[in-house]
């Protein structure tokens, strides 16, 4: 599928390739791991030649069709509404149409086999825009925006009207449904909240072509991929295997890799001492030269590359408190007075409870963080903080309240001016930075770098509430997994708000959900709630751990049907389920019909080529007809 053969890239002084060579085989579903900045974007640059390679070369298929997932938006036509501008993801489709309608149009000028050959290429087309998925193509934008999170009434909205976000997961779901022959995804999950990625897990699971995916999310990797290429102090290294598999095979090979450089490291040593202690005798002349001439013939073994800085993260203890950290009384909250973001709300979180907010984007999670932490002052009820509360609070807007001037070291200074030199440097280098790097400005360092020492700047100063907006964010996956154990073992309150499946798999002992019916609460991890979401039982505990409000009490609970009723709910689901399968039956028959006819239009010089394609689109009509139908039963069932 592809191939890199001695590929070499360098920017700059850095070397971010190194004649590297890899294959990737068609269907195959590849994880590509390493360090920020260690190339990996690069590789995907190289495929889709944006840029090129110093030295080697790249061999792809001809006709291979791409869709490439950038970690920044480039948008196309944004003049479009949302859907228009998801639906237009491959470019032949708009021109398809455009040159069958000029053959059509001349084909009244045409005679003879000139007839027959603009006949025959508007059959090919007409295959062509059906092999590509023309006809579903509007039905697979909408499909895909649900999925990501977007209402149906938001469909027809400017494009340029939602926030970059939202634009992202336009990009991500227009990249998507173009169904490419090779897919790339650099951190598809960035801009995503929790459902959004569930459904881009269950998604990619069923996409059939071959697959590259950059991404920090553990949960994505684990359960996706097959292949891991790991990225890495300019080389790559191909691993037969997933995740879990690499991070062992890994740790393994530079094992290996280590005891084979040390061995090698004490044999160049002996020969070095034979040649420096022999080498002005006349009588061992030749000897010298011959180990002269072997340490010039070695192959060199080089220390294997670390993948990223993983020492631990360090978090200091938090100072005591009450046992009630925070409160709210009847809160509520609403920006124009009558679209209330919550209300009525009854919420308490207890010393050392770590708790995560889920939902969908635009739910109100981080309005209702922000109230929590104080940086928003409710508009109705009340909010009250513990004894002795030290509240630390992280917005996703971390870096803009970092002066770009300031030096790392004096940001955390800054922050508590009391703390000794010795303190600060210890707790940078838990996060990462250590030596002259503490000196560095913040506006040359890179996003993972700018959010630990966010993390370091909020820890110098101990909080025994911490509420976190998107912390993982650019942080990869070492970082991820120390601030992940960190907080683990932090023995503080939590509240936080995540994307990152596996993070808040291992960190959250509570779930709150939010959606339109308002605020839950679940007094499990995140494997309960989706048991309890997933058997339509939405009960949820009381906010503040007593009786549940009316309003915080979630409306999604299922009536129990007994009796008569229930025999008649099961005659039902049967009636329904049998009419599925009647439709289904009939939509098949349909497409075979219509590959006969396409197949016939292509084949046969004598076939009538109106009558055709009349009855295609005839075809293509009753099919639309009975997919909306099939809808219809399917959501009745």
């Amino acid at each position: 599928m592809v191939d890199f053969i001695q590929v070499s890239k360098q920017f700059g002084t850095q070397d971010v390739l190194k004649s590297v060579t890899f294959r990737i085989n068609a269907g195959e579903r590849i994880g590509i791991v390493g360090p920020n900045g260690a190339g990996k974007s690069t590789v995907f640059s190289l495929i889709n030649h944006e840029i090129e390679a110093d030295a080697g070369d790249i061999v792809l298929p001809k006709h291979c069709r791409i869709g490439h997932l950038k970690q920044q938006l480039n948008p196309h036509e944004v003049d479009l509404s949302v859907i228009d501008y998801t639906e237009n993801s491959i470019p032949e489709l708009k021109t398809i149409p455009e040159k069958i309608h000029t053959l059509e149009t001349q084909l009244p000028n045409f005679q003879g086999l000139e007839k027959e050959r603009a006949l025959k290429q508007i059959g090919e087309l007409q295959h062509k825009f059906e092999h590509l998925g023309g006809y579903e193509m509007r039905a697979r934008a909408g499909a895909a925006l649900s999925g990501l999170g977007f209402h149906v009434e938001e469909f027809d909205q400017p494009f340029t009207s939602f926030s970059g976000g939202w634009q992202m997961r336009a990009e991500l779901a227009r990249t998507l449904i173009a169904n490419p022959d090779l897919l790339m995804l650099d951190e598809p999950s960035n801009f995503l909240d929790l459902p959004a990625v569930e459904w881009l897990q269950k998604f990619l699971r069923n996409y059939e072509g071959t697959m590259l995916l950059i991404s920090h999310d553990r949960y994505l990797l684990r359960s996706l991929v097959t292949v891991t290429l790991e990225i890495a102090g300019g080389q790559a290294t191909r691993y037969q295997g997933g995740y879990d598999y690499y991070l062992t095979e890994r740790e393994e090979r530079i094992r290996h890799q280590l005891a084979a450089k040390e061995n090698q490291d004490r044999e160049i040593e002996q020969i070095e001492s034979f040649i420096r202690r022999f080498r002005a005798k006349a009588t061992k002349a030749s000897q010298v030269q011959s180990r002269i001439k072997q340490l010039e013939k070695m192959e060199r073994i080089e220390a294997p590359a670390t993948v990223a800085n993983t020492s631990k993260i360090r978090l200091g203890d938090p100072p005591h408190s009450g046992h009630e950290i925070i409160r709210l009384e009847k809160g509520g909250l609403t920006y124009d007075g009558d679209r209330w973001i919550f209300q009525s709300l009854d919420l308490n979180i207890n010393r050392g409870e770590k708790v995560a907010l889920v939902g969908y984007n635009g739910m109100g999670k981080t309005t209702l963080l922000r109230s929590l932490a104080g940086a928003l002052e409710l508009s109705d009820g009340k909010r009250v903080v513990g004894h002795k509360v030290v509240i630390g609070y992280q917005s996703q807007d971390f870096a803009e309240t970092m002066n770009p001037e300031k030096s790392v070291y004096h940001i955390v200074k800054d922050e508590h001016p009391v703390a000794m030199e010795s303190e600060v440097r210890n707790l940078l280098g838990g996060f990462g930075f250590s030596g002259d790097t503490i000196d560095k400005k913040v506006s040359v360092l890179s996003g993972g770098e700018k959010i630990r020492l966010a993390f370091a700047r909020l820890f110098i100063n101990p909080p025994n509430f911490l509420l976190l907006d998107e912390p993982t964010t650019h942080l990869d996956v070492n970082g991820r997994e120390a601030l992940e154990q960190a907080l683990k073992e932090y023995k503080g309150a939590l509240c936080v708000v995540s994307h990152d499946v596996t993070f808040v798999r291992n960190i959250a002992e509570q779930i709150i959900h939010i959606d339109d019916a308002g605020v839950s609460r679940f007094p499990g991890n995140y494997e309960y709630f989706l048991e309890k979401t997933e058997n339509g039982n939405l009960k949820s505990e009381s906010a503040a751990g007593g009786t549940t409000s009316p309003s915080v009490e979630s409306q999604s609970s299922s009536p129990i049907v007994k009796g008569k009723d229930a025999r008649k709910a099961r005659a039902a689901q049967r009636e329904a389920e049998k009419e599925l399968k009647k439709i289904e039956r009939k939509i098949e028959k349909l497409a075979e019909e219509q590959t006969e006819l396409t197949n016939e239009m292509m084949s046969r010089r004598d076939a009538d080529f109106s009558a055709i394609n009349a009855r295609l689109a005839e075809i293509q009509s009753e099919i639309q007809s009975l997919e909306t139908e099939w809808e219809t039963t399917a959501e009745a069932l």
